[in-house]
């Protein structure tokens, strides 16, 4: 189970990109357990051996594992505000990603340290996971079960020219880095954002467009890696033996970018600029895309099914996620229930979602 979206250099603009969807259709999920504590913000859900899941608290800087029968919630490891090199496994400063391993083994992805460790279902930490420098300092969140790690290679569209001479590439490598030798290579290619100039104050840079098309990509336990390809809408899958398999593109109705979309936007990247010093002042203009993407994150289930949510025309409009086998074929569409989100995939069609009431959230199973 995973979820990649390929947008890390510009997290701030897609976060603020990034709504809710309330659409009027009857939910195709219905919510049969929910955990009573709420929290500001959360990573994916990946479920446990015993039913239990763990998952992150973002905001709080907490590795969490829940149960959601009683409604426990349990602290794993021990947050810390500064972790020096060779920092022992058990601390973190700031866990944003869960993946689960092969065995009982879960990978936590510290966002801040850009480093993943190794800990046991039960909550005992085992190591900490050394990883190649490949690719820049962007953290790897994708794993198979066959002793992989994935992420996409950055290095091309932020920089690496002679100075004066800006890259602008039309396609980012898809690294695969086998945990056990270090060794990588490369076993996709992903197309890269769409550039628009953006303007701070007289400054002027040439940065990702908002709404642009954004490939996303992920990989099954058994090694499938499976790209969904944003300029097409068709999810193109690769078997372990390296054959891809293409699919067919999807129909569907481009969403026009509103002056109410640019608005909200440029409202939150403000907003989060203000703990980063910028001036309320400060003139501000942002490139946007014309129409939105057909999708904007996807994740796959272990099961072999992709799971990618429609960028929706409204704010405030319930997610709706287009689903693909792994024939690259479309299947169906899921409407979520109002205000949740998918986080993850569980045993015997459970799917986990994430629940947002106001600005509290918390973890929600669903059939």
């Amino acid at each position: 189970m995973d979820v990649v979206r390929s947008c890390w250099p510009v997290l701030i603009a897609a976060a603020a990109a990034c709504a809710d969807s309330r659409a009027a259709a009857r939910p195709d999920l219905k919510i049969e357990a929910k955990l009573p504590a709420t929290f500001a913000q959360l990573s994916n859900v990946v479920e446990l051996s015993d039913g239990r899941i763990a998952f992150a608290d973002t905001r709080q800087r907490l590795f969490l594992r829940a149960d959601l029968g009683t409604g426990k919630v349990d602290t794993i490891g021990t947050r810390v505000d500064t972790l020096p090199n060779g920092a022992a496994a058990s601390v973190y400063k700031f866990p944003g990603w869960v993946a689960h391993l092969a065995g009982d083994t879960l990978a936590l992805v510290d966002f801040a340290a850009v480093r993943t460790t190794l800990w046991t279902e039960s909550g005992q930490p085992i190591r900490v996971l050394p990883l190649p420098p490949a690719g820049g300092a962007t953290p790897v969140l994708a794993y198979d079960q066959d002793g992989f790690g994935y992420k996409t290679d950055y290095q091309g569209i932020l920089g690496g020219a002679e100075p004066g001479h800006p890259v602008r590439p039309d396609s980012m490598s898809l690294l695969r880095f086998e945990l056990a030798t270090g060794r990588v290579d490369t076993v996709a290619q992903l197309a890269a954002p769409e550039y628009g100039a953006a303007k701070f104050g007289e400054q002027v840079q040439q940065v990702a467009k908002i709404f642009g098309p954004n490939d996303v990509f992920g990989v099954l336990p058994d090694g499938r890696l499976w790209v969904a390809r944003a300029r097409e809408n068709r999810v193109d899958w690769r078997g372990p033996g390296g054959v891809w398999v293409q699919g067919k593109p999807h129909e569907f109705k481009p969403v026009p970018v509103t002056d109410a979309d640019r608005q909200r936007v440029i409202a939150k990247i403000r907003q989060q600029g203000k703990g980063r010093g910028l001036p309320d002042t400060l003139p501000l203009e942002w490139p946007f895309a014309e129409n939105k993407p057909p999708f904007e994150t996807g994740m796959g289930s272990p099961g072999g099914e992709v799971w990618l949510r429609r960028s929706p025309a409204q704010e405030d409009a319930d997610a709706v996620y287009d689903v693909y086998g792994t024939d690259g074929a479309w299947k169906r569409a899921v409407t979520f229930p109002p205000g949740v989100t998918l986080a993850g995939f569980g045993g015997k069609g459970a799917v986990y979602g994430i629940l947002k009431a106001g600005e509290q959230r918390t973890v929600v199973r669903m059939r």
